[in-house]
């Protein structure tokens, strides 16, 4: 599979994983880094398929839970927050891809943010004007990708796909935060998870993996302060693995996003 140049700057789109488990996909697997967007194949704005509920909103979570309506009614009132994302996926022992992402993430139409990864700053989007680091120049790549494709794992995504697992989970309150946990096989949150961090395993079978997922909230607030997940599974031709940290802080807590100054 090809992929784009602009390394990371899809940093939650680990679809190097969606080619065949022969060896000369894993040779393509292996090329390339976690978190790029594949080739723009079209003229025009690159598309990412990696979900079909990419447009889904906090306003179509419709529930009579009072836990998920107050994550609703909170998250509403979120301007800003920081994100630290590490993600890694695994075929068969051997294409292993990682990832990790400080996020600092500003709502708005279109969104801002300023992403880091290794410690580099590495995508910075404002006001529509997207630059991604080369590690040589900033380049700009306002053009070729959506504020949206940039960065998947946001607060209200995670929001949205915890309310479609809640009713699966376990509850264990403790005296500042509400521990959910999920241990067992499900196809539907492999999918739900699969979906929050825009891995793909099209050429996979992932029926029935087996999952741990732990959602912790701030019981004060109503708040996600974090999500771990794991996924393993096999099919025919090997094992697959699918896992991610995520922790959401700084809330409303997060300075202007500005360009780089070689731009400016």
């Amino acid at each position: 599979m090809k992929f784009s140049k602009y390394l990371f700057a899809v940093p939650i789109a680990v679809a190097l994983l969606t080619g065949c488990q022969g060896e000369e996909e894993k040779t393509d697997q292996t090329s390339g880094e976690a978190g790029v967007a594949q080739e723009e194949t079209t003229e025009g704005k690159q598309s990412m398929d990696t979900t079909d509920d990419a447009n889904r909103t906090l306003k179509g979570i419709e529930t009579d839970d009072s836990a998920i309506a107050d994550l609703v009614e909170e998250a509403r009132n979120i301007e800003s927050y920081q994100a630290m994302v590490d993600l890694e996926a695994l075929v068969d022992d051997e294409s292993s891809q990682t990832l990790d992402a400080d996020v600092k993430y500003k709502e708005g139409t279109p969104p801002s943010l300023h992403l880091k990864s290794e410690g580099e700053d590495r995508t910075i989007s404002k006001d529509g004007e997207t630059y991604y680091n080369n590690g040589d120049d900033w380049v700009d790549i306002s053009e070729s990708i959506e504020i949206e494709q940039l960065f998947h794992v946001t607060y209200k995504n995670a929001v949205i796909a915890f309310s479609d697992i809640k009713d699966e989970m376990k509850l264990t309150e403790e005296e500042n935060q509400l521990i959910y946990t999920f241990e067992g096989e499900s196809t539907e949150i492999f999918e739900v998870f699969e979906s929050l961090f825009a891995a793909e395993f099209s050429a996979i079978d992932t029926s029935n993996p087996n999952n741990e997922v732990e959602v912790v909230i701030d019981k004060e607030n109503s708040r996600i302060k974090s999500i771990q997940y794991e996924a393993t599974g096999e099919d025919a031709e090997g094992r697959y693995e699918l896992s991610g940290e995520v922790e959401f802080k700084s809330f409303n807590d997060i300075g202007a996003i500005q360009l780089p100054e070689s731009v400016d």
